[in-house]
């Protein structure tokens, strides 16, 4: 098998500048910061009896990563709507959160549609496009993200912005200072995990190279790590042109590792990546040894993942950060490039040839 090489710069591997994107991770949070002390939210409603954040792919994991970080802090209901339609808990009473990048995404307009009829308050999310268009009719605040950049590539364009609406909403202190503990700590991770680094010394060009050509497996814990799980399973797709699965314990020791139960070419292919959080409680931490040991005695690879850093947001972050590196160095090891979304572009077009019949 030809050696790829994970050194930078990677040229032609990565033609439309994807690592840049994923190192600038640090950056994109100050400039989300920057953004809101210049413009703050101006939330429609301060009773909202929930918050329902309706969106799809990076714009949806940014919703359920800021719900799964203050879950046991919010005094009220917050979820997150991968839907055409909101449930039927979203009405006048709520709050909606409408998150598209482009401002185009099919169902986030369908969603709009239905909370204009409904009569539910809405803010917006969007660098312009028909939302931004649809929140100056109907007079939604609108917090305008850059454009110019794979939507799942913005995430904490998204993220940020959505935690200090839950503060201006009074539901959590400024989580301001956990961000900035964030920025300081993925700038630091950088110097190792960051396009730049050698092999030799970044443990995820490390990693990518164990794992390459296996099937890869998200193990975690519930809660907040959940939504990191999830975040990785999605970029090894996009990025990396793999299919991937995630799960959490306990759940998965209630039904899924009965999967693991015969050894055999299926299991001793898989990659575990176990991500581990210092909240994790000592009877999620038992699970997750468990689950550990019984999937290497079936044969497959085990590789664990922990968080850095102090505040829940900083430690999330330095997850997503390993995770989005990790999906770019298995794109380049695998010859694809890691910003090329044919498959999204192509279901489009043929979802509009065949609703053009």
């Amino acid at each position: 098998m030809t050696h790829v090489s994970l050194e930078s710069p990677f040229g032609a591997g990565d033609a439309h500048g994807m690592a840049a994107l994923v190192d600038a991770l640090p950056e994109h949070i100050e400039q989300a910061l920057a953004r809101l002390a210049a413009e703050p939210w101006r939330a429609p409603v301060r009773d909202a009896s929930l918050l329902a954040v309706g969106g799809m792919g990076g714009s949806a994991i940014a919703g359920e990563l800021t719900a799964a970080t203050f879950a046991d802090a919010l005094p009220r209901p917050m979820l997150v709507v991968r839907d055409y339609r909101w449930p039927a808990c979203v009405h006048a009473r709520a709050l909606a959160v409408l998150s598209s990048n482009s401002g185009n995404t099919e169902e986030t307009l369908a969603l709009a549609g239905e909370a204009a009829a409904r009569g539910v308050p809405c803010v917006a999310l969007a660098s312009g496009g028909e939302l931004a268009n649809r929140a100056a009719t109907h007079g939604w605040p609108l917090h305008r993200v850059p454009g110019g950049m794979p939507p799942r590539a913005a995430l904490f364009h998204a993220w940020v912005p959505l935690t200090t609406l839950l503060a201006e909403l009074g539901w959590i202190a400024d989580p301001t200072p956990a961000w900035r503990e964030a920025v300081d700590l993925l700038r630091a991770e950088r110097a190792t995990l960051g396009s730049a680094a050698p092999e030799a010394v970044n443990p995820a060009k490390q990693l990518a190279r164990t794992i390459a050509g296996r099937n890869l497996y998200v193990y975690s814990g519930p809660g907040a790590v959940a939504a990191v799980a999830t975040r990785w399973r999605q970029q090894f797709a996009e990025n990396g042109k793999l299919l991937a699965h995630s799960a959490t314990v306990p759940e998965h020791n209630h039904n899924e590792i009965v999967g693991w139960q015969v050894r055999g070419p299926v299991t001793e292919r898989i990659a575990v990546l176990v991500l581990r959080d210092g909240e994790d409680s000592a009877a999620v931490n038992a699970r997750l040894d468990l689950t550990a040991e019984y999937a290497a005695r079936q044969g497959a690879t085990v590789h664990t993942v922990h968080s850095k850093g102090t505040s829940r947001l900083a430690r999330l972050a330095s997850l997503v950060q390993f995770g989005d590196a990790l999906s770019l160095y298995l794109a380049l090891l695998g010859g694809a490039d890691p910003t090329d979304i044919t498959s999204i572009d192509t279901f489009k077009r043929r979802l509009a040839e065949r609703a053009a019949r």
